[in-house]
C-alpha cells in the first residue's frame, strides 16, 4: 500500500505536528473526550509498510463513531496536505484497546511520501457510485466531491434528500460488504457517516454555501432501510 513512496522518514517534530492538528480539529460533539496515540505500525502487525500507526480512542457516547470519523477525516486530509499519505485500516487491531479511560474506535496507518507526485493523480477514476444513487434532488454541485469520500470497503453508506433548502443525510443500514457481519458492517458505516459529513461540509465551504446543522442519533432502531443522522438547512 505504501511501496514506492521513497525513504523519507516521519521526525519527531512531524509526530508532535500531528498530536497538536488534532487536538485543534472540529468536532461534531466537542463533549466527546477523544484522543490519539501513534505507534510504530510493527506494534499492531500492519503489512503495508507504513511507519506508524494513528490509534484513535473516544469516549462511548451517542454518535461517538461518526464523531471519530469526523475528526479523524479531517486528519486524514490534514496529513496528504503535508504528503504524509495515510490509510484508513479499519480491520486492524489494536495493541491497548483503551487509553487514559477511552475506548479504541479505529486505525488510521501513515507514512511519508517523498513529494506529492507519488499520491493518486486522477481522483475520478475511483470507483464511487453515481450520483442518482446516492442523492435525491438538487446536489447544489456537492454530491459530485462529497461523493468521493472514502469508506470501508468503499460500501458508500450515505443517502441524501433534498427538499427545498434542507439536505438530509442518512445512513443505510444494509450496505454490501460481504465478508463483514451485520455488526461491524454497522460500526463501520457509522465512522463513514462522520467521514461523509466532513467532505460534505468541505464541499459547503468551498461553494460558499452557509448553512445551520442539526444531528440526530444514529441508533439503527426500527425496520426502515435508512437512519436519519443530520439535517443542513443551506
Amino acid at each position: 500500500m505504501f511501496r514506492g513512496v521513497g525513504s523519507e522518514k516521519l521526525t519527531e517534530a512531524e509526530l508532535a505536528e500531528i498530536r497538536t492538528a488534532f487536538n485543534n480539529f472540529e468536532r461534531l460533539y466537542p463533549e466527546i473526550r477523544t484522543a490519539i496515540r501513534i505507534i510504530p505500525a510493527g506494534q499492531v502487525n500492519f503489512k503495508h509498510d507504513a511507519e506508524y500507526c494513528v490509534m484513535l480512542y473516544s469516549e462511548k457516547k451517542d454518535n461517538w463513531l461518526m464523531n471519530a470519523g469526523y475528526i479523524g477525516e479531517q486528519l486524514d486530509l490534514w496529513l496528504t496536505s503535508r504528503e504524509i499519505g495515510s490509510l484508513w485500516f479499519g480491520i486492524g487491531k489494536p495493541d491497548e484497546p483503551g487509553y487514559d479511560g477511552l475506548d479504541y474506535a479505529i486505525m488510521i496507518a501513515i507514512r511519508k511520501v517523498k513529494d506529492a507526485s507519488l499520491f493518486r493523480k486522477d481522483m475520478f477514476k475511483a470507483k464511487r457510485k453515481e450520483i442518482s444513487e446516492i442523492w435525491s434532488g438538487d446536489t447544489f454541485g456537492l454530491a459530485e466531491i462529497a461523493r468521493f469520500a472514502p469508506s470501508a470497503c468503499n460500501s458508500q453508506p450515505w443517502y441524501v434528500e433534498q427538499s427545498g433548502n434542507r439536505l438530509t443525510v442518512y445512513r443505510r443500514k444494509k450496505p454490501a460488504i460481504s465478508f463483514m457481519n451485520a455488526a461491524a458492517a454497522a460500526y463501520f458505516n457509522r465512522i463513514d457517516m462522520g467521514i461523509f459529513l466532513c467532505f460534505l461540509e468541505l464541499c459547503m465551504a468551498e461553494k460558499n454555501v452557509a448553512f445551520t446543522r442539526e444531528l440526530f442519533v444514529d441508533d439503527g432502531d426500527g425496520k426502515t432501510e435508512l437512519s436519519k443522522v443530520a439535517v443542513y438547512t443551506v
